[in-house]
């Protein structure tokens, strides 16, 4: 199954897919171009996501942000269905205070975000899915707007569920200033590394930021923010054909051998050697 919505006049994308066609379109890793959310009813083998892998025993769902590398070379077999779309037929910044999903399912920098769902609840999102996959097949008026309010209710679900299994691994967690921590980082890391920085946006001093991400269960805010610089770097290492010096110039370094030590001490190889060994294996 494979369904595409495409307006060329505004560049207007959404699609709905089975996973094993999905696949077939996939053949080798790259920079995912659009927010997906994964409805994943089996899998056999591993995805990985920005060098780190994915793997499910049970019904889940996994949601991908522009930018993310995402390879399914270790991928066996999978069933499900994966429903895509750029801002310009959704944007989630703009209706931010419908889903508020922004800097939780999509846009997260702490984590692989991911849920799990018990039966009635994975019924409940492939038969959202399939109604989508049925708004094509009819082809009825207003298209547009049945595939959003569709879209909408998945990610409404969605979030949902993302608190209450999050709020069931720790009793303290602050939604919204996670939220708000992540999109300031993905707005600002390649200007502002520095803690004080973020922690004044929001109000807090360092330390206090600290603490709270840590009663959280989250990395303290260096950590993430480094990771982010370093999840960057990778992507432009593989991605482009920028020289290291030009690649630590566009993360906001002007000694590039000061960001080629960073990367060392973060992932054990430089640069230089870290695209190397990508492009061999």
């Amino acid at each position: 199954m494979k369904h595409i919505h495409f307006k060329k006049e505004i560049n207007s994308y959404f699609s709905v897919q089975s996973l094993g066609i999905y696949q077939q379109d996939i053949k080798l890793p790259e920079m995912h171009k659009w927010f997906s959310v994964f409805i994943i009813n089996e899998l056999v083998g591993t995805i990985r996501i920005d060098n780190e892998d994915f793997s499910c025993d049970s019904s889940t769902v996994l949601f991908i942000t522009p930018g993310q590398i995402v390879s399914l070379t270790k991928v066996i077999e999978w069933k499900g269905f994966v429903v895509s779309f750029n801002s310009e037929f959704y944007c989630i910044e703009y209706h931010d205070s419908e889903i508020s999903c922004k800097g939780l399912l999509f846009v997260n920098n702490f984590r692989i975000v991911s849920i799990l769902l018990n039966q009635q609840q994975s019924v409940i999102f492939n038969n959202t899915v399939l109604e989508i996959a049925r708004e094509f097949e009819t082809g009825e008026d207003l298209l547009d707007e049945m595939l959003k309010n569709l879209l909408k209710n998945l990610l409404i679900r969605s979030n949902r569920l993302f608190k209450q299994q999050c709020s069931g691994e720790s009793d303290d967690i602050n939604f919204e200033m996670i939220r708000k921590l992540s999109s300031l980082i993905e707005m600002n890391f390649k200007t502002h590394k520095q803690v004080e920085y973020y922690a004044e946006l929001m109000g807090f001093s360092s330390s206090s930021l600290t603490k709270k991400l840590q009663k959280a269960g989250i990395d303290s805010p260096s950590i993430i923010i480094r990771e982010r610089i370093i999840t960057e770097a990778k992507r432009m290492l593989i991605y482009s054909d920028k020289s290291i010096k030009e690649i630590a110039a566009f993360l906001g370094y002007d000694d590039q051998y000061y960001f080629s030590r960073l990367f060392s001490n973060s992932t054990g190889n430089s640069p230089s050697k870290y695209r190397v060994n990508y492009q061999i294996n």
